[in-house]
């Protein structure tokens, strides 16, 4: 098992590295080309949410870079220094991606709703769970020279248990991207806020973005694997 984690944790590194060089590319060149629209990425935002009828968010400028993002508790489309008030296909194709998750939140797509209900635990979890498991381990290794107890091993059982509420946010978070970004994609297209020649680089950057949650998804999983790999060495103390 350690064996197979490790190597696990080096194909995610590289593939990691790869992922954010290749989103830094696309990103960097969509956001030299200016969309055939002239459209705005605040405007394309007002486009499409009128477009699925959907009323009483605002659009506000975030300071940042990649800081944009859609507060349903605040009814707010938050676009970053970037995104806001620029027309290149970059800044289009990201404004058209984060409102694609208020028309998840105004559909009630249920995959967006369990993530949303997962997200507030979710780093807590994600940063407990080890913790949890490694005392589990720790405790297992003192305790096996005394007595028979298994408490250890049910520590490590627990720290995996609460960790799994974050490998579960993963898990979902990632479709719930994707089908964002298929949603942008799809209006873009129709509402021709990119030219047809443009829009296979507005598709490269979605996808681009997509693949670093994909990244997310494996690096848990292999979390997730190294912790199973600690609750077997506790239960063989």
């Amino acid at each position: 098992m350690s064996y197979l984690y490790y190597f696990a944790a080096i194909a995610v590194m590289i593939w990691s590295m790869i992922v954010q060089a290749n989103l830094k590319s696309k990103a960097s060149k969509g956001s030299t080309i200016q969309a055939a629209s002239g459209k705005t990425a605040n405007e394309v935002v007002q486009e499409m949410l009128s477009a699925h009828e959907i009323y009483g968010i605002t659009i506000e400028h975030k300071a940042g870079s990649l800081t944009d993002c859609y507060s349903p508790k605040e009814h707010m489309i938050y676009l970053s220094d970037t995104t806001y008030g620029k027309s290149t296909i970059t800044a289009i194709a990201v404004a058209a991606h984060e409102c694609g998750h208020a028309v998840q939140d105004h559909e009630n797509m249920l995959l967006y709703e369990i993530r949303q209900l997962l997200a507030p635990a979710a780093g807590i979890c994600s940063n407990l769970g080890p913790w949890i498991a490694i005392i589990g381990y720790i405790i297992a290794a003192y305790t096996s020279q005394y007595s028979d107890t298994n408490i250890g091993f049910t520590i490590c059982n627990l720290g995996i248990v609460v960790y799994f509420v974050a490998f579960l946010f993963y898990l979902v978070m990632l479709p719930v991207e994707r089908n964002a970004s298929s949603r942008a994609y799809k209006d873009m297209k129709a509402a021709g806020w990119v030219g047809n020649d443009q829009l296979s680089m507005a598709h490269k950057v979605l996808r681009a973005a997509g693949d670093t949650y994909a990244v997310a998804l494996a690096s848990s999983a292999v979390t997730l694997l190294r912790l199973l790999a600690i609750r077997g060495n506790s239960r063989r103390r």
